[in-house]
Parts: structure tokens; C-alpha cells; sequence
């Protein structure tokens, strides 16, 4: 293509511009070598030897490409790339979307078996479970602290320690006995 035609005018989506300013800005390009025209668009000098070969860029008679026409496609390019990233990004907001309602799903459904379970009896609340602990151990307290008080007057009588280990022996049995059948 040829310096001033205008057959293939760039076009940018976003911009809105009326073609009539695309045609003056087009007449205004400049023409640069690949290497120049790489740099200020911000790719490879190759990746504008291909884009020219493809047709996106004007080239003037001396082999020049035009900058414009290669900020325009590249402007294309990333429009291209960004749509692609917002479609991307809402399958990944679905996706997010989906896992979140299954996990809701998840947990709704242990809610429902523990629920059934507590119905069932195979499940006791936290605070009634503290509440028996709390009263056995008071019950044990009570026993144990009981024991000297039982038999320090019967034990102060008893010179030989293996007969006092024997009747301490026997009265923490009962106790413990006692203890263990009040579970029930």
C-alpha cells in the first residue's frame, strides 16, 4: 500500500472516532524503520515485519513502515486481549460462584445430619455435657475430701502402716465404687 490511500483505514473499536478523522490522522503517519516502529509500539522488529506481511501495516516506497498503523493494530490486539481477559474473568467468577453455593450445599447438609443425630440421641449439646462433668466432679470431690475426715479417728489408733494401707485401700474402693455406680 502506498503513502495517502486509504482503502484500509485502521479502525479502533473504543474510540468512536468518525472515519473522516481516521482518514486525516492516516495522512499524517509517520514512516519509520521496523526497528523504530518496534520500539515505540513495544514489540519485537520481527513481530512488525509479520504484521506487515499480513497486511496490517502501511509501507511507504522506500520500505518504511507507517507508526500509526502499527499503533493501531496494536491497539486492536490488546482490545482483542482484554475482551478475552473479561471472559475469562467471568468464568472465574462462575466458577467461584459454584464452588461457594457447593460448599453452602456442604454445610447445610451437616447442619441437617447433626440435627438428626442430636433427634436421634446420638448427639448431646455441649453445656449439658459440661453440666454432668461438673456434678461428677464435685461428687468426687466430695467423696475424696470425705475420706480423711472418715477415718482419722479409726486410723490414729493403728500403729502397723500396712494395716493403715489396707483400711485406706478398702475405704478408697467403696468410694470409688460408690462413685461409679452414681454414673449410672
Amino acid at each position: 500500500m502506498r503513502y495517502g490511500e486509504a482503502q484500509s483505514l485502521p479502525r479502533c473499536q473504543n474510540f468512536g472516532e468518525p472515519w473522516w478523522w481516521w482518514s486525516k490522522l492516516y495522512q499524517m503517519e509517520s514512516f519509520l524503520s521496523a526497528v523504530q516502529v518496534a520500539e515505540f509500539v513495544g514489540v519485537s522488529y520481527r513481530t512488525i515485519e509479520n504484521w506487515s506481511a499480513q497486511g496490517f501495516l502501511t509501507k511507504d516506497d522506500q520500505g518504511k513502515y507507517g507508526l500509526l498503523s502499527a499503533l493501531t493494530h496494536r491497539i486492536s490486539l490488546l482490545e482483542k486481549e482484554l475482551e478475552e481477559l473479561r471472559d475469562n474473568s467471568w468464568s472465574a467468577l462462575k466458577r467461584q460462584k459454584l464452588t461457594a453455593e457447593v460448599e453452602k450445599e456442604k454445610a447445610i447438609a451437616r447442619l441437617k445430619n447433626l440435627e438428626a443425630d442430636e433427634k436421634e440421641g446420638k448427639l448431646v449439646a455441649a453445656d449439658q455435657v459440661k453440666q454432668v462433668w461438673d456434678n461428677h466432679n464435685a461428687n468426687c470431690k466430695a467423696k475424696l475430701l470425705s475420706i480423711p475426715v472418715k477415718l482419722a479417728l479409726e486410723l490414729s489408733g493403728i500403729e502397723e502402716p500396712e494395716l493403715i494401707q489396707v483400711r485406706l485401700t478398702e475405704v478408697i474402693d467403696e468410694a470409688l465404687i460408690e462413685l461409679g455406680a452414681s454414673e449410672d
